[in-house]
């Protein structure tokens, strides 16, 4: 909009796409949400919308955001990073995993900013920068409740998990960790803070009426401790209805400008580990005990159809397109490789760019010591570093007397798993092995444990065909797998936010490779065998490869997904002629 004379430009176009919550970047770009991404959140039938990028004249949109569900309302911060909410439940529960993440304009540096292992706050959004401060002003809420709640004053340099950087305001009171789904339901309701500096903001509030209900939002003048001047009145259209965001027209100093360090020529990034024995996750393991990295890429449903039903510590879901039992892998694994840790702790590897990514630390049996239950994108070209697993965001590189082995070797291309990249599909990789070495005796009869043929049984609720193989071996009754695995011990997807102890369940800790590690009624596996059964209970028994595996779909539900997978892909081409034409103009400017 042209302030002078109120003159709107429509900058975004495509059919049965939502674009908003767009943002102004110190370097003239514009940052947005778009469902044009063409996924479905995991735990619902709702469109995901996801970062893009694109010029401030419209031009050269390309996705800069690769992620599982929701990116949540981006803010500028004065030195001209991107704050923003993203939902975060990779191998964990979805209900308080919506924690504050920062990036660089461009895209690269996305990691956490706070509350990525919390119980509380259980949702964060609208959060923005206080001008000349290190903290920031926020909306503290639950997860199954509206996008509204209390007003809370984040300093990270108090801490970066549960509530210990976290302060309520107007007024200022104690504020008690609560470990609860819908938090902040009562009393007065806050949206979208504008702080103008550590004492003094401007929020949309709503009072509850004498008859309990929740009133229209108003936009007040206020401090933080709850002091108030009314400026603007909503109107009066109903239940919560009213003013909502502010954008106060008047100047302030522009934002630092970071130099975009993306090369989209590049198809590739790099990822380097100073030390994984550095930091909690591995607290108390042995130096010398990590022999490798995994790495593993996370594919996402294009659309809902079927589910199962989850229930676990962390609360209680549904999955859309499931691709294994109701408390096995939310999403499509695909497993990229290995990379070396070398004897000092470090590692440096190849990924994929503009792939979501996470890492699982094996010992030497290829088993998982500590799993890292979210994920990483790399834009092309970026190299992005951590202390060791996991590392504190308040810390500092650790203070060494020469270079490490990995940064003398360089990145590194990550070693296969046993063949190309691909969806982990338990069809394909462990049906045949008990086939060849199992069935013989686990053939059915009700005089032996366990049926271990690949004999399918169709689960009406998630539209699947699934072995009674995957059914024994996951204890399954119905769709959802039960919370004690006598033989195959996964980490369960409906685990809470906190992080996990080193070898908290997994290969490591299921009956199944205890028996297969040595010879059992004559039969020894060989190596990649081991390693497969391992790898598939350390992604938490994925069944499908992909979401068209297994299916028992209508005519009409295959139709349906076709539909969006092709709309998915028409939008991933005119992303890469906006990605052709921007390395045309950066390789013209550089003549």
């Amino acid at each position: 909009m042209d302030l002078d004379t109120k003159q709107v430009h429509q900058l975004t176009e495509g059919q049965a796409v939502a674009d908003y919550e767009g943002v102004y970047l110190a370097d003239g770009n514009i940052l947005f949400n778009s469902t044009r991404c063409i996924q479905t959140v995991d735990c619902n039938w709702t469109e995901v919308s996801n970062f893009y990028l694109m010029d401030g004249r419209g031009r050269y949109m390309r996705r800069v955001g690769f992620d599982q569900v929701h990116t949540i309302f981006p803010t500028v911060t004065d030195d001209g990073r991107v704050l923003y909410t993203r939902w975060d439940y990779n191998d964990r529960a979805q209900i308080y995993t919506q924690p504050l993440f920062q990036m660089n304009p461009d895209g690269t540096s996305q990691r956490e900013f706070y509350g990525g292992n919390s119980w509380f706050p259980t949702n964060i959004v609208h959060a923005r920068k206080i001008p000349g401060s290190t903290k920031l002003i926020a909306i503290v809420t639950g997860h199954h409740t509206p996008a509204h709640g209390k007003l809370g004053v984040i300093d990270p340099a108090r801490g970066r998990q549960e509530g210990h950087g976290v302060q309520l305001v107007a007024p200022i009171r104690h504020t008690e960790p609560i470990r609860v789904d819908k938090y902040a339901l009562g009393g007065n309701q806050f949206q979208y803070p504008y702080p103008l500096d550590e004492q003094r903001f401007l929020v949309t509030l709503a009072l509850p009426t004498p008859d309990g209900a929740l009133g229209r939002f108003n936009i007040y003048f206020m401090d933080v401790d709850g002091r108030r001047e009314l400026l603007v009145e909503g109107r009066e259209t109903g239940e919560g209805i009213g003013c909502r965001q502010i954008v106060p027209l008047a100047p302030r100093e522009k934002p630092h400008v970071r130099p975009s360090m993306v090369d989209y020529r590049k198809t590739s990034g790099a990822f380097y580990v100073q030390d994984v024995y550095r930091g909690p996750g591995l607290e108390g393991v042995p130096r010398g005990s990590i022999k490798r990295l995994r790495v593993v890429a996370l594919e996402f449903r294009a659309v809902g159809i079927g589910k199962t039903s989850q229930n676990g510590q962390g609360g209680s879901s549904n999955v859309s397109t499931p691709m294994a039992i109701g408390n096995g892998s939310w999403d499509v694994k695909v497993v990229l490789g290995t990379a070396k840790v070398h004897q000092d702790g470090s590692a440096c590897f190849k990924v994929p760019a503009r792939t979501p990514v996470y890492f699982q630390a094996l010992d030497e049996r290829n088993y998982v010591v500590q799993t890292m239950r979210s994920w990483a994108t790399l834009m092309p070209g970026e190299t992005q570093s951590c202390v060791g697993c996991h590392d504190h965001k308040n810390g500092t590189p650790l203070a060494s007397p020469g270079v490490s082995l990995a940064m003398r070797a360089g990145a590194q291309p990550l070693e296969p798993f046993y063949g190309p990249a691909r969806g982990f599909s338990y069809a394909s990789e462990i049906q045949p092995i008990l086939d060849r070495r199992c069935v013989e005796c686990h053939d059915g009869d009700k005089e032996v444990p366990y049926d271990l043929r690949g004999e399918t049984v169709v689960l009406e609720g998630m539209r699947r065909r699934l072995s009674k193989s995957y059914l024994a071996l996951t204890h399954t009754r119905g769709s959802n797998g039960q919370h004690d695995h006598p033989m195959v011990n996964w980490i369960d997807s409906m685990s809470g936010p906190a992080m996990l102890p080193p070898y908290h369940k997994g290969a490591a800790k299921s009956r199944l490779m205890t028996i297969l590690e040595r010879p059992h009624e004559g039969v020894k596996l060989t190596r990649e065998e081991l390693d497969k059964l391992a790898c598939w209970i350390d992604l938490l028994v994925p069944y499908c490869g992909d979401y068209l595996e297994a299916a028992t779909w209508s005519a009409k539900d295959r139709q349906l997904y076709a539909r969006f997978a092709e709309k998915r892909e028409r939008f991933e081409q005119i992303e890469q002629a906006n990605i052709r034409a921007w390395i045309e103009l950066q390789v013209s400017s550089e003549r």
